[in-house]
């Protein structure tokens, strides 16, 4: 699947131009797709990107863990200053879930969905973020009135509810012993993202209070066994968080 994006990227760009000049492929991992790159260990995604300097952009996205391919989004800048955008993006059982064109933010042309199956949902054309037209089908592909769209989301849950993941932690935590005796006490922030697996990656201190507490909070999120991932519309996506943990000698 990698080859096949990588060899349609390097034709689509080829084809803006005998003169334009193709940059090296590069590939770049990130926590948030707009967030700064990071390392392999940390990623949720992994983006595979051919880029013809000023003109075009191809990215191919990954999940990490599933190393599944999430979406497809091809940016193409124009002479007059127009930021023309194509993405097409799949659901977790591979097939399709969207295909939408964008002028700058807004959807501007084509947008098509598709029901679990694969089968078109709706068929629409756009103008400036404003909606002109639709048609839309039901898995069968008969014409059906089309519904209002019903955004849907679920956080993450750890078996057993909070209390047990409060549990984990508190049963967890083993007090530094140096910590201990200099009476270090205090609350450790911890940011992480749980993963599309229910894994949790890229944990970090957003706020320490001592590099014994800091390192031992650490230590407990990364043992912290596997979510139930949260989702979006039905699709496995990866939520941020921010946990903190409290020190206290007693």
């Amino acid at each position: 699947m990698k080859n096949l994006i990588l060899m349609i990227g390097l034709c689509l760009l080829a084809h803006l131009g005998s003169a334009q000049v193709i940059s090296k492929e590069q590939t770049l991992f990130y926590v948030f797709l707009d967030s700064a790159s990071v390392n392999e260990q940390d990623a949720v995604y992994h983006v595979l990107r051919l880029e013809a300097p000023g003109r075009s952009r191809l990215d191919s996205m990954f999940f990490v863990a599933s190393r599944k391919l999430l979406k497809v989004q091809k940016t193409q800048w124009q002479p007059n200053g127009d930021t023309l955008t194509e993405t097409a993006q799949w659901r977790a059982n591979g097939k399709r879930h969207f295909i939408r064109h964008e002028i700058g933010r807004k959807t501007h042309g084509e947008f098509l969905r598709f029901h679990t199956t694969g089968q078109l949902q709706k068929k629409a054309q756009y103008a400036q973020g404003v909606e002109l037209s639709a048609e839309c089908f039901s898995e069968s592909g008969s014409s059906m009135p089309c519904k209002e769209y019903k955004y849907t989301e679920k956080m993450p849950e750890f078996p057993g509810c909070q209390r047990a993941l409060l549990n984990f932690i508190g049963s967890s935590i083993r007090y530094p012993k140096a910590a201990r005796k200099s009476h270090q006490e205090g609350k450790v922030f911890t940011t992480f993202v749980i993963d599309e697996t229910g894994r949790i990656r890229n944990a970090q201190v957003r706020k320490g209070v001592s590099p014994e507490l800091d390192a031992e909070a650490l230590r407990v999120i990364n043992a912290i066994p596997a979510f139930i991932p949260g989702q979006q519309d039905g699709e496995n996506v990866p939520v941020y968080f921010i946990v903190p943990i409290t020190f206290a000698i007693q």
